[in-house]
């Protein structure tokens, strides 16, 4: 169970300088930063080394509603993945998440940041082609949304190596409804070929995924 390391909350103000943020102006803006750690302490230095890699985040993504880091001591075979970091950001649009693993907390937050700062320039390149292109955004939803097919090449590529694997891990997070246009941008800014997704038009689960000649497919389950 996951215990709460830390929760900073630091709301824009006045300051003599910021020792999280490196703000030199004597004003700090920093977004509630949920930091959570399982199997391990986080001194002082590990927590403002944090703050600082994801406050230069922050800087490239505004506006940013929340954001988690959950931090994690594993018994990996190798020592240098020992040190698993997960950060996911909620925008108001979209949630951004990321996992990395390192020889230590400092290796991993590094390389979870780095795998964030990607997501956050597909992201802000997407912003900036539906700004600019609102009625070529609305065409290419309402053709993602009528998108039905057969999805032959997930079953093909699921298992390459033939016969079954084992559940070695679950996961829960928190699913907002959003339509089919918005899943496939999900989808692309984790760099998946699959996401699941809650669709408001139709108000049942679906799943997006990407076909072979990057097209997109469609699933709509329906209880036989």
């Amino acid at each position: 169970m996951w215990q709460a390391a830390q929760l900073e909350r630091s709301l824009l103000g006045q300051y003599n300088g910021c020792g999280l943020c490196e703000s030199r102006a004597g004003r700090c803006e920093t977004l509630d930063l949920e930091i959570y750690a399982k199997n391990l302490e986080l001194n002082d230095q590990a927590q403002k080394y944090i703050h600082k890699k994801f406050e230069r985040l922050k800087r490239h993504l505004k506006p940013i509603r929340d954001a988690r880091l959950e931090v994690s001591q594993t018994a990996a075979r190798s020592q240098a993945d020992r040190i698993v970091a997960q950060m996911t950001i909620t925008t108001s649009s979209y949630t951004l998440r990321g996992e990395e693993s390192g020889l230590n907390v400092f290796a991993a937050v590094d390389a979870v940041a780095d795998v964030m700062d990607r997501q956050i320039q597909k992201y802000k390149a997407k912003a900036y082609r539906t700004a600019q292109a609102k009625k070529s955004a609305k065409s290419d939803s309402a053709k993602a949304s009528g998108l039905t097919a057969v999805p032959e090449e997930v079953a093909e590529e699921a298992n390459p190596t033939g016969g079954f694997g084992t559940v070695v891990r679950a996961k829960r997070f928190r699913m907002h409804p959003m339509t089919v246009d918005k899943a496939i941008t999900e989808m692309e800014l984790l760099s998946h070929d699959f996401f699941v997704f809650y669709n408001a038009e139709t108000e049942q689960y679906s799943v997006v995924y990407r076909r072979r000649n990057g097209d997109y497919g469609l699933i709509e389950p329906e209880l036989a």
